[in-house]
């Protein structure tokens, strides 16, 4: 499903919605514009988890990128959004090698746990998550589908997409990110 003119509120509530594309095809942009409706819709409280690695030019110098990656969820003002962003490291950046990159990824999931397990007690009516995949590099996905799927609506988005070399977190990556599209209302790709 591929979006265009104006973003309907109706359209994502009560649905689990999952944006999926490669690496500055426009996921955190369109997340933002969905929120943005919702938030003008009165959709009550909405709940942002935002799994967006802090990327620094070191991280972009050692791998010889120049491509701008990622970025975090920038939420409307407004009394009815619990915005969360843990600290979160770019593994395939900055892992010198496949083993410290699973390792900052394990860190990565310990930080998100540790965030989920607070914060999901709390009531909410919309849950919105930047960057997921980052959950996916370490993280079960039938236990990231729990927590999408605990909220009456969610709209997530994720990388899935041919940047990344097959290193054993973007083969995990790519298969969680397919179980959450094989489990999802709407998908849209980028």
């Amino acid at each position: 499903m591929r979006l265009s003119g104006n973003i309907i509120a109706e359209k994502f509530i009560h649905r689990f919605t999952l944006i999926v594309g490669d690496i500055n095809s426009g996921k955190t942009t369109l997340t933002k514009q969905v929120l943005d409706v919702l938030c003008k819709a009165n959709a009550g409280v909405v709940t942002v988890f935002d799994f967006a690695p802090e990327i620094t030019p070191q991280d972009l110098e050692a791998h010889k990128q120049t491509a701008f990656l990622g970025g975090p969820l920038q939420t409307p003002d407004s009394e009815d959004i619990r915005y969360y962003r843990p600290r979160i490291h770019p593994p395939r950046l900055r892992g010198r090698d496949e083993s410290e990159a699973e390792a900052l990824a394990a860190e990565n999931l310990r930080a998100i746990e540790a965030l989920l397990d607070k914060e999901l007690s709390n009531d909410t009516d919309a849950i919105f998550i930047n960057d997921c995949s980052l959950y996916l590099h370490s993280g079960s996905a039938s236990r990231l589908l729990e927590v999408i799927l605990g909220c009456p609506t969610s709209v997530v988005n994720g990388y899935l997409g041919r940047f990344f070399d097959d290193s054993s977190i973007s083969i995990k990556e790519r298969d969680g990110m397919e179980f959450l599209m094989r489990h999802c209302d709407q998908l849209i790709k980028l």
